[in-house]
């Protein structure tokens, strides 16, 4: 059976826009780009492997062109909030048969439930601010550990082990190395040199390969070492930068939560064990946090100054966290907080490029805004709800989350009856609270939530391997 391929529609090509359709393409879906600043249009079109218009995609011809009688989204991501509004609004009266995808940075809309948004001609509002704060958020819950990942509230976790000479793992393939341990566990993914490989069974390990082990923390802690110390609790926290991000973030981890954040926040974290303290150069601004939050301390310094991290003893504090609206300085704010002597640190910086540096930067997260954002419109993009919830930075792969639904494709079948695409791996199955490793007779049940890694030229096949029959 020959499937159409998803038609996308997105307006506003900067750094989000242009990220979403390069990603978009990626994954093999057709992708018009509508942007009206002919120079940014212009990079755009060098730069993407899709349709990019030079026009302004505001107005009804212009998108009328563009194909918007057979698209199933519409993504407005420009800088204006107004103008996203508008448009969806406009779209959705014209083409109610297409979903709309707004990007609106203002708190109120963000607030508004379905009726409302869908009276305004949106299905669907991301607001960055949010998703950096649940991003960060999350982090923090899990301990803020660069080389650990956690799944489904930690019953599944994600280490990397670096192969040093001597080790035992060397000159072993994956199974036997299996046999020998005993344990259920996974190694999905290695770092070789530069290239990041999905290991066949037969693969033998060698000195300095970064492996990827997937399993529970009691398996893994048996095999390489427990965590325990750098899972410590993070009850102390400085926040650097006082803007709509820091004001999320402080919610959260007070219990109040904030748009998409409320709810998931107040139930992962015990508010009363935090100890917040901002740090904010304006005055203006530290006072209105002051009056926001009377139950965090707030400082009117600017951590930038000489000495001003040390001097507010910035090295008793389990985790800074560097948000200000300047990604360089938010960088060079948390190695110097961690060179103070704080057990944490971690910065949040708009795009990718500095994500990689991590490790040499002595930085234990960089958070990208951009990553968080794009993630979320993937989500709602995909068919079968796929989700990113890991990304493979040395190479284009990534870890990818689903759940089985009652009328999806692949309900009640075998994991060897399922014609994975190539460039994919299945690497857990979560039933009712237990995860497993899946092997080729794990069946897969309504309501199992499964992760997968796969090339994201793959994604468009792993849609059509677990879509949902309605989805047709």
């Amino acid at each position: 059976m020959i499937h159409a391929v998803m038609k996308i529609v997105i307006v506003g090509a900067g750094m989000v826009g242009t990220h979403v359709a390069r990603q978009l393409t990626e994954e093999n879906k057709s992708v018009v780009l509508i942007e009206k600043n002919p120079e940014v249009a212009r990079i755009a079109t060098n730069d993407l492997d899709c349709l990019v218009v030079s026009d302004d995609g505001s107005h009804p011809d212009v998108l009328q062109n563009a194909g918007m009688a057979d698209c199933e989204y519409f993504i407005a991501l420009t800088g204006s909030d107004e103008v996203n509004i508008v448009t969806c609004g406009m779209v959705s009266g014209e083409f109610p048969h297409l979903k709309t995808i707004a990007r609106v940075r203002n708190p109120y809309y963000s607030s508004l439930g379905a009726s409302k948004r869908a009276f305004m001609g949106i299905n669907f509002i991301i607001n960055p601010e949010v998703e950096a704060a649940n991003t960060i958020i999350r982090s923090i819950h899990e301990g803020v550990v660069s080389d650990l990942f956690t799944l489904q509230e930690d019953k599944l976790q994600m280490r990397t082990f670096r192969v040093a000479g001597g080790c035992a793992f060397v000159g072993k393939d994956l199974r036997g190395l299996r046999q020998e341990l005993a344990r259920e566990f996974l190694v999905p993914a290695l770092v070789r040199g530069e290239e990041l490989i999905i290991p066949s069974g037969e693969f033998l390990i060698k000195e300095a390969d970064l492996l990827y082990f997937m399993g529970s923390p009691e398996t893994l802690d048996s095999i390489l070492g427990s965590f325990t110390r750098r899972r410590q609790q993070l009850r102390r926290i400085c926040l650097i930068g006082g803007n709509l991000i820091a004001e999320y973030i402080i919610r959260g981890l007070l219990g109040e939560g904030a748009g998409s954040v409320k709810g998931f926040l107040s139930a992962l974290l015990k508010p009363r064990e935090r100890q917040i303290t901002l740090m904010e150069r304006s005055k203006d601004q530290a006072k209105h946090f002051a009056q926001l939050f009377p139950d965090i301390t707030v400082l009117n310094r600017d951590a930038a100054d000489e000495g001003a991290l040390e001097q507010e003893q910035i090295g008793e504090f389990d985790l800074a966290v560097a948000v200000t609206d300047h990604q360089s300085l938010n960088l060079l704010t948390a190695m110097l907080a961690k060179f103070h002597g704080a057990k944490k640190a971690m910065a949040l910086v708009i795009n990718n490029n500095y994500l990689k540096l991590t490790e040499r930067m002595e930085i234990d997260s960089i958070i990208s805004l951009k990553t968080a954002v794009v993630n979320s419109i993937l989500h709602i993009v995909r068919k079968a709800n796929i989700r990113t919830v890991y990304s493979f930075y040395e190479d284009d792969i990534d870890l990818v989350e689903l759940e089985i639904q009652a009328d999806s494709k692949a309900a009640g079948k075998l994991v060897r009856d399922i014609s994975m695409p190539r460039g994919s791996l299945m690497i857990y199955v979560i039933r009712g609270g237990s995860s497993m490793i899946p092997t080729g007779r794990t069946d897969l049940l309504p309501g199992d939530e499964i992760g997968i890694i796969v090339k994201k030229d793959a994604i468009s096949k792993l849609e059509t391997v677990f879509e949902n029959i309605h989805e047709h």
